[in-house]
C-alpha cells in the first residue's frame, strides 16, 4: 500500500502542477487565474514531498525531511484555496480583511514547519515504514485554521450557488464536487498522524479536484483556458509520438546495424522533423473529432472567409459563405441572418439553416435592449446576459432562448444597425471560448460591411430597373434626356458599388487585424511598433468615415437618404458624444467645456443617427483645428427652437470662405495646412441633414486665427 500511495503522489502532483501552469499561462493577471495557481503549486509540494516521503523505507531522518517539506504544501493548501474561492465569487473586496488575517496566521505556522511543534517525530504504523507524529501547533492548526478555511469556503460557495444560474451555476457546483471529494480524500491521512487506526485510502481522490476543476474549465469556460489545453495536449501527444517511434527504430537499427549509428541518429533525426507536421495535423483532427469542437486555425477562418465575401456582390451567396463557414468551424446547430427594416422597425429573418420551416420570420425592434445591449456589445452571449439583464429584458432573452440562440452578434456599422447573426449551440455541446468569441466579433465586422455593400447594390440595380420602366413610359421628346440621366445612374451606381466593396470591405478587414496585433494576438509588441500601428488604426479609420461620407452624399443627391424620425431629448444625445470625443481632446491639451440650459430643454422629433452624425462632425472638427485654449459646446431654448453651438479658439475663418464652408468638397483656406486629411464633405452632409430636419445651420467667426463658431437650430416637437 505504501508504494501504492507514493505514485498516487506522484500522479497528483504532476496533474495538478500541469493544470496551474496552464491556468496561468493563460491569463497572469487576472486574480482567479493567479490564485488557482498557487493552489496547485501548494498540492504539487504537498504530493510531490508525499511521494518522496513514502519512497523512503530505511532513513528515518530523510524521511522526516520529506514529511515537513509536504506539510509546508499542507499549511498553504487552505489559504490559496480559500483566496481562489473568494476571487471566484467576486468577493475580495467584502473579504478583503479575513483573507489578509489568514495569511498572516498561516505563515506564523509555517515558520514553525521544521521544528517538532509542528511535526514530532516520524514513526512505524500498520502498513507504512514512517509515518508523521503531530506536534502541539500541527493540531493547533490542523483544527483551528485548515478545517476552518475549508468549511468556510465550501460554506461561500454553497451560500453564493443561488444568487448565480447558468454557466456560473454549472461551474460553481464542479468546483464544490471538486473541493469536497479532494479534501474529503486528503482528510483520511490526519487519522494515523494521532495513532488512529484508518488507512490513508481516501487519498487517491485528492486528483480528482484538479480534473473536476479542468472539467469545468474545458466544458464550462470557467476562465476560458480551453484553447491552451487543447493546442497543448495535441502538441504534447504528437511529440511524444515521434519520440516513441524515433527510440524504437533507433533500438532495432542498433540490433541490425551497430557499426553504422551516427549515420542512422542523423537519419532519424531529419525524418522525425519531417513526419512531425503530418503527425500533429492527424492528431488535431481526431481530437475535433472525439475531444474538443471548433479545433480551427483563427487567422485561416477570416482570411478566407474574407476572400469569399470580397468575391461577390450576390446577398443570397454571401449568406451561404457565411453559413458555411460559421458551421464548419465552430459547427454550430443553427446559423441564422436578420436584416433590419428602417421603415417597419423589425428584424427579418433572410437566411436559415437549422431551424424547422414555418417558424417566426420577423420580429420587432426591442429600441432598449438595441440601444443597451445591440450596440454596446460585438459579440452577445446569451447564458452570461441571462445572468446580468435579465429581468430588464426578460421578453427579448427569453425569445432568443426559446430559438436556441447560443450567440448573437450584431451587424453593427459604426451607430447603425445593419442587422443580426445568431448562431446556435455547438453540436458537441461545449461552450463558446474566448478564441470563439474574438474570432466571431472580427467575422461579425466582415459580414456587416458585405451585408451593408450587397444591400447597397442590390438597391442600386432594383433603382435603375424602376428607372427603365419610368423612361419607357416617357414622351418621346424626353427619351434622350432619360437616355443620359440612366447612363448618368448607371455610373453613380457603379461607382456606390465600387467605393463601398472594394473599400469598405478591406478597411474592415484591415481594422480587424490591426486590432488583433493591438491586443498582442500575434505576439507581444514593442512601444514603437504599438505606436505604427495605432497610427495606420487612426489613418484607416479616416478612410473609412471618407467613404461613409461619399455614400451619404450619393443617397442624399439619388433622394434615397432614409430617415426614421423619433421623440427624444437632444442633450442625452449632445452629452454622449461629448464623452465619446473627451480623450481626443485631452490628448491635445485642450479644454472641453459643455454648457446646458439650466432649465429642461423641450423634446425633438429627429433621426437620432442622423443629428449624432451632425454634432459628431462639429466637435470633432473643433478639436481637429484647435492647437490650443478650449472648445465650448452649449445648448439652449431660443424662441421655437434649440440651438446648438460649438465655439473654439482655433485657425477661424475668413469672411471670404465663411458662404462657401457648407458647399461639398469646400474647406477653408489654410486648414489643410492644419488637417490634411478632411474633405470638405462633412459640413455639406450636416447642412443636408439639418435641412431635412427643418432645421437652420450656420458659421461664425471674427477672422484667421481667432475662432470659429458652428450652430445649428431645430424645431421643437408640438403634438399636432
Amino acid at each position: 500500500m505504501q508504494y501504492f500511495l507514493s505514485i498516487d503522489g506522484l500522479i497528483t502532483g504532476i496533474v495538478a502542477l500541469t493544470f496551474g501552469i496552464i491556468v496561468l499561462i493563460k491569463n497572469k493577471k487576472h486574480i482567479v487565474n493567479q490564485t488557482l495557481f498557487l493552489l496547485t503549486v501548494a498540492t504539487a509540494v504537498w504530493a510531490l514531498g508525499y511521494w518522496r516521503w513514502l519512497m523512503i523505507y530505511d532513513n528515518k531522518e530523510l524521511a522526516l525531511f520529506w514529511v515537513r517539506i509536504l506539510s509546508i504544501g499542507s499549511t498553504l493548501i487552505p489559504i490559496f484555496y480559500f483566496h481562489w474561492i473568494v476571487s471566484l465569487l467576486n468577493l475580495n473586496k467584502q473579504k478583503k480583511k479575513a483573507v489578509t488575517i489568514f495569511y498572516i496566521i498561516v505563515f506564523l505556522f509555517l515558520i514553525f514547519s521544521f521544528s517538532p511543534l509542528f511535526v514530532k517525530d516520524v514513526g512505524p504504523a500498520s502498513y507504512f515504514a514512517f509515518w508523521p507524529k503531530a506536534g502541539l501547533l500541527y493540531t493547533l492548526y490542523l483544527f483551528c485554521v485548515y478545517l476552518g478555511l475549508v468549511v468556510y469556503s465550501i460554506y461561500l460557495l454553497l451560500k453564493h450557488y443561488k444568487n448565480f444560474s447558468g454557466l456560473k451555476r454549472t461551474q460553481i457546483k464542479y468546483v464544490l464536487l471538486g473541493s469536497i471529494l479532494g479534501f474529503g480524500g486528503g482528510a483520511t491521512n490526519f487519522f494515523l498522524w494521532y495513532d488512529i487506526n484508518i488507512l490513508p485510502s481516501g487519498n487517491v481522490l485528492v486528483v480528482l479536484y484538479p480534473i473536476l476543476f479542468s472539467y469545468a474549465i474545458i466544458r464550462h469556460r470557467l476562465m476560458d483556458i480551453k484553447f491552451v489545453l487543447r493546442k497543448s495536449s495535441v502538441y504534447f501527444v504528437s511529440l511524444s509520438t515521434i519520440i516513441i517511434l524515433a527510440i524504437s527504430v533507433r533500438y532495432i537499427f542498433n540490433l541490425l546495424f551497430p557499426a553504422s549509428m551516427v549515420w542512422a541518429d542523423f537519419i532519424i533525426l531529419i525524418s522525425a522533423i519531417s513526419v512531425f507536421p503530418p503527425i500533429k495535423n492527424y492528431y488535431y483532427r481526431i481530437a475535433n473529432k472525439y475531444f474538443f469542437s471548433s479545433l480551427y486555425d483563427s487567422r485561416e477562418v477570416i482570411a478566407n472567409l474574407s476572400d469569399k465575401l470580397r468575391s461577390t456582390l450576390e446577398i443570397n451567396k454571401i449568406y451561404k459563405y457565411i453559413s458555411d463557414s460559421l458551421i464548419n468551424s465552430f459547427h454550430a446547430k443553427t446559423v441564422s441572418i436578420l436584416i433590419f427594416d428602417e421603415k417597419k422597425r423589425q428584424y427579418e429573418v433572410q437566411f436559415d439553416f437549422g431551424h424547422k420551416p414555418g417558424e417566426q420570420t420577423s420580429f420587432t425592434e426591442d429600441k432598449g435592449f438595441y440601444s443597451k445591449v445591440i450596440l454596446k456589445n460585438p459579440v452577445i452571449v446569451i447564458e452570461e446576459l441571462k445572468e446580468q439583464v435579465y429581468k430588464k429584458f426578460k421578453k427579448t432573452i427569453d425569445l432568443l432562448i426559446a430559438y436556441e440562440v447560443e450567440i448573437l452578434i450584431p451587424l453593427n456599422l459604426e451607430d447603425k444597425i445593419i442587422g443580426l447573426l445568431a448562431i446556435g449551440s455547438k453540436e458537441s455541446g461545449d461552450m463558446y471560448n474566448g478564441e470563439d468569441l474574438e474570432v466571431l466579433g472580427i467575422i461579425g465586422s466582415q459580414v456587416a460591411m458585405a451585408v451593408e455593400n450587397a444591400l447597397i447594390y442590390e438597391e442600386n440595380r432594383n433603382f435603375g430597373i424602376k428607372l427603365g420602366k419610368e423612361v419607357k413610359k416617357a414622351t418621346a421628346e424626353l427619351r434622350v434626356a432619360n437616355e443620359k440621366l440612366k447612363q448618368l445612374d448607371e455610373a453613380k451606381s457603379e461607382f456606390i458599388s465600387i467605393a463601398s466593396h472594394q473599400l469598405r470591405t478591406p478597411l474592415t478587414v484591415i481594422k480587424g487585424y490591426i486590432s488583433m496585433m493591438l491586443e498582442g494576438n500575434f505576439g507581444k509588441l514593442t512601444t514603437n511598433e504599438v505606436d505604427s500601428l495605432e497610427k495606420v488604426y487612426e489613418s484607416n479609420e479616416r478612410l473609412i468615415q471618407l467613404v461613409e461620407n461619399l455614400l451619404n452624399v450619393s443617397r442624399i443627391e439619388s433622394g434615397r437618404l432614409l430617415f426614421n424620425y423619433e421623440v427624444m431629448q437632444l442633450e442625452d444625445l449632445v452629452s454622449d458624444v461629448i464623452e465619446e470625443l473627451s480623450n481626443n481632446a485631452k490628448k491635445k491639451g485642450l479644454r472641453l467645456n459643455y454648457k446646458l440650459s439650466k432649465e429642461p430643454l423641450p423634446a425633438l422629433k429627429i433621426d437620432e443617427e442622423k443629428i449624432r452624425q451632425v454634432v459628431m462632425n462639429l466637435i470633432d472638427n473643433a478639436i481637429k483645428y484647435t492647437k490650443k485654449g478650449s472648445i465650448s459646446v452649449s445648448l439652449k431654448k431660443e424662441d421655437k427652437d434649440i440651438q446648438f453651438c460649438v465655439a473654439d479658439s482655433g485657425v477661424g475663418v475668413s469672411k471670404e470662405d465663411l458662404p462657401n464652408l457648407f458647399k461639398k468638397f469646400s474647406r477653408g483656406s489654410g486648414t489643410s495646412l492644419i488637417h490634411t486629411e478632411g474633405t470638405g464633405l462633412g459640413l455639406y452632409v450636416a447642412w443636408e441633414m439639418i435641412e431635412a430636419h427643418g432645421g437652420k445651420i450656420w458659421a461664425e467667426s471674427k477672422g484667421e486665427s481667432r475662432g470659429s463658431k458652428f450652430c445649428f437650430i431645430l424645431p421643437i416637437y408640438t403634438k399636432k
